[in-house]
């Protein structure tokens, strides 16, 4: 039993990562249409402010976390309006493949600026470290503080989206935009707002991250592909779908890892997809 729930909490760990950059890819896939191949570089761009911010203000990366999302956002809505909003009004294919040029450029900037090294936040400039008993499971607090900052997030995202006049607005334009337009809903402004949300979400899982994984370019090729994987699973355009998604995975990942073997980890996912996906072809929450 000890074993289970230490791989659970393990897994829930990686999945709540998987989760954020999934929920970013379906936001942007549910109100534009376009596959967001650079929610994994902007989760390598906030582990990098993350590193620096402690760096220079041995700062902790919970503190580290407005900065993150903000700095994200403004990166997001920028290269909305500078590229992606062009790519939208061109071939369909453009659309498909702009953000996958766009990742390629990050990682190469990335490389140039930062190097290729492996950086690591000092455990000594964060505020909690060290591990404490919950019953059978022990839980480091370097993994349980970005735990529950991934699910505040998570949170944070339901409650904007369903709760606010522009999260109502983000999910009329996903419905329809033209009768959105209609309305008065600017379609573009929709766009832009919902392609910087997209990025803070992932800001928030590389600021969540920081506190126990390497800082480096090619970071996010590690989580863009299984983000993938989570929107598929739980259903394209769905927000609680890609989460609930994320986290399965996560959760598939370290069990597989801990009771059959760590190198078929990969393998035990990708059954658990074509299992769930058999008997739900749009999804866990995408429908009949």
């Amino acid at each position: 039993m000890q074993m289970f729930l230490q791989a659970l909490f393990e897994g829930l760990i990686n999945g709540s990562t998987i989760a954020l950059v999934a929920m970013g890819v379906s936001l942007v896939w549910g109100v534009m249409g376009i596959l967001s191949f650079s929610q994994g570089e902007f989760l390598m761009l906030a582990m990098f402010i993350t590193f620096y911010i402690n760096a220079y203000f041995g700062l902790d990366p919970l503190l580290c976390l407005p900065f993150a999302m903000v700095a994200l956002f403004v990166i997001g809505f920028a290269i909305y309006k500078l590229i992606i909003a062009r790519a939208l009004k061109g071939p369909t294919l453009s659309q498909r493949l702009i953000t996958f040029a766009l990742s390629m450029v990050l990682v190469n900037t990335a490389l140039l600026v930062f190097s290729g090294d492996f950086k690591t936040i000092p455990t000594e400039t964060l505020m909690f470290s060290g591990s404490i008993q919950l019953g059978l499971l022990i839980v480091p607090l370097q993994k349980l503080v970005p735990l529950i900052l991934s699910l505040s997030v998570a949170l944070f995202m339901f409650w904007f989206l369903n709760k606010t006049r522009t999260g109502t607005a983000i999910r009329a334009v996903s419905m329809n935009k033209t009768a959105a337009g209609l309305v008065g809903i600017n379609a573009d402004r929709i766009y832009s707002l919902a392609f910087g949300l997209s990025a803070a979400t992932a800001g928030a899982a590389g600021c969540a991250l920081t506190y126990f994984y390497y800082v480096y370019p090619n970071v996010g090729k590690n989580f863009q592909l299984w983000s993938f994987i989570a929107v598929v699973l739980g259903g394209f355009g769905s927000i609680p779908g890609a989460f609930v998604g994320g986290l399965i995975m996560g959760i598939a990942d370290t069990m597989t890892g801990v009771y059959v073997n760590a190198a078929l980890k990969y393998v035990g996912v990708i059954v658990v997809f074509l299992l769930i996906v058999q008997f739900k072809p749009k999804g866990l929450f995408g429908g009949k």
